[in-house]
């Protein structure tokens, strides 16, 4: 599937590539805040404030017309934990928030179409998108593991993962060959980010002496991220 997934996302930038050089076409770049969510083997685990930065080109055909896109970025995925201050059994866990961040590099193929509203021209958007994790934060928490607490490890990260881009958004002309972006998207995973299977016989480091079960942890990320950018025009135009 993944070589499957690449060999399509290949041949599409292969095609708008060639398709762009006989027409007009956009591009531009955008980022901002993104909220990582993920739901672990025992339940939902709590946001995640994250951000996203990201470079796209696009065709620029009649506004009617849909439009091919292209995006490249770095987005942080992932959730969070958050403990109030508690005392278990003499254990004294202070208030915090422990934090899952997974590192990726993400390009997306799909569709746009756009339409004249107002002042300016709105937007929705579909994607295919592949994501490659290079690093994730979960090295600190190795004591946790060490100490019967698990969290994610680096053992059971998947480094490919695919999934869907949605959006929509909204161009404001700042001139005439550049436009202001607000841009609001979603990016569920078909894909598993992290899958570890169930792991007998760990110490239970709140009743001494005794063992538990971790369950199988199979992890997916869901993000939603809030775009602000600029688009430029490059506008070809014949003439006889």
């Amino acid at each position: 599937m993944k070589t499957t997934l690449s060999t399509l996302l290949l041949l599409f930038l292969v095609f708008l590539s060639s398709h762009l050089d006989a027409q007009s076409y956009a591009f531009g770049l955008k980022g901002g805040p993104a909220i990582g969510f993920q739901r672990w083997g025992e339940g939902q685990r709590d946001p995640l404030w994250a951000y996203h930065i990201a470079g796209f080109i696009e065709s620029a055909p009649p506004l009617e017309d849909g439009v091919i896109y292209a995006q490249a970025g770095y987005h942080i995925r992932g959730s969070a934990i958050r403990f109030q201050a508690i005392n278990v059994n003499n254990i004294f866990l202070g208030q915090r928030t422990d934090e899952f961040k997974y590192k990726n590099l993400s390009l997306a193929v799909g569709f746009k179409k756009r339409y004249r509203v107002g002042f300016g021209v709105a937007y929705y958007l579909f994607g295919l998108r592949g994501d490659y994790t290079i690093g994730t934060n979960l090295k600190d928490y190795e004591d946790f593991v060490a100490n019967g607490l698990i969290y994610p490890t680096d053992a059971y990260v998947r480094k490919f993962n695919y999934g869907l881009s949605l959006g929509g958004g909204w161009e404001i002309p700042l001139g005439d060959f550049v436009s202001g972006v607000i841009e609001l998207s979603f990016h569920p995973d078909f894909s598993r980010q992290y899958d570890q299977p169930s792991i007998p016989n760990v110490i239970d480091p709140f009743y001494p002496g005794t063992t538990r079960t971790i369950p199988d942890r199979r992890i997916v990320n869901y993000t939603g991220e809030i775009s602000f950018g600029l688009r430029f025009l490059r506008e070809i135009e014949y003439y006889d």
